[in-house]
């Protein structure tokens, strides 16, 4: 090393007696050499800063029954939610019948008989659930951006999610209402098409190992989602770095929305205790929007809301 210095300083160094010429080619050898490891430190130490400062949000689902996180890997940015995703490329761990044998007698399973939905997917009242579905054909034709259109909330990781302009200025005032009481919300899911649910049923299905009883606890199949609709926001908030799962429901926010979602027409779909009914685990976080009125008139019925829909349907 010092002999390949000497050979690179040599045009520099002054033209003293050989034995100066060494001291001093070692001088500007020992003063480059230090140079060179501070500024290797520094690059070092600033690489190792970013890479810390990475925030990478996660999510982990829970079932109701087991408190299990279901997640396994880093949450993205709520998964295929790409519209231009294939069929063919979709690989679930097992194929799911509508009539598979051995789900008929518990809250999570899918009945045999299963049939289309009574009303149109615009009607705000329309009944989804594992028994009646929307076709695949069905999507809403005013889907709109929720964070150009709505301020003061975040939509996480940046991502344009979609809902009906139907229901924006009522989630307008919802908004400004939690910030004035000091709640912070963000949207972590909206619409979602039938294809997209596609691939967020068989992302479960293969977190679960190809368990359909597990994933069918806290997804739905294609057509039987709530999101399709338009009509339907995953909420979030910084108290949980915007996170999804049961670690919403013990936040501000949660609880904030318990209490006054209804009055902005929101209402919370699978609510803790009513499994049985709903067929789905507790999703604190899950709110569908029914309009103002359907949404007191729910409250006032003391019926949660599947069953207000079932009156309905």
């Amino acid at each position: 090393m010092l002999f390949l210095y000497s050979n690179t300083y040599s045009n520099i160094l002054p033209d003293l007696d050989n034995s100066k010429s060494i001291l001093y080619k070692y001088h500007y050898i020992k003063q480059d050499s230090c140079c060179r490891i501070d500024i290797m430190t520094k690059i070092i130490a600033t690489l190792i800063a970013f890479f810390l400062s990475l925030n990478t949000y996660t999510v982990a689902y829970q079932e109701h029954t087991t408190d299990k996180e279901l997640e396994k890997n880093n949450y993205e940015r709520d998964i295929f939610l790409e519209e231009d995703i294939r069929l063919e490329e979709l690989k679930p761990a097992k194929a799911v019948s509508k009539t598979d044998s051995g789900l008929s007698n518990a809250w999570w399973s899918y009945p045999n008989d299963i049939e289309q939905a009574t009303r149109s997917g615009d009607d705000l009242l329309v009944l989804v659930n594992k028994k009646y579905q929307l076709p695949s054909t069905y999507a809403p034709s005013d889907l709109i951006s929720v964070c150009a259109s709505v301020t003061n909330i975040r939509c996480v990781n940046s991502v344009e999610f979609l809902l009906r302009r139907i229901l924006i200025s009522d989630l307008q005032d919802l908004v400004n209402s939690a910030v004035a009481d000091n709640i912070d919300l963000s949207v972590r899911s909206a619409y979602r098409s039938y294809n997209t649910q596609i691939g967020t049923y068989n992302h479960w299905l293969s977190v679960n190992g190809g368990n359909v009883a597990a994933a069918d606890k806290i997804s739905a199949r294609a057509g039987h989602s709530q999101h399709q609709l338009g009509t339907t926001i995953d909420f979030s908030t910084s108290e949980i770095r915007d996170g999804l799962g049961g670690t919403f429901a013990s936040t501000k926010a949660s609880k904030w929305l318990a209490e006054n979602a209804h009055k902005y027409g929101f209402a919370i779909s699978y609510p803790q205790g009513y499994e049985s009914i709903t067929g789905y685990g507790y999703e604190s976080w899950h709110y569908r929007y029914i309009g103002r009125e359907n949404a007191q008139e729910m409250i006032n019925s003391g019926m949660i809301l599947e069953l207000y829909l079932r009156s309905k349907n």
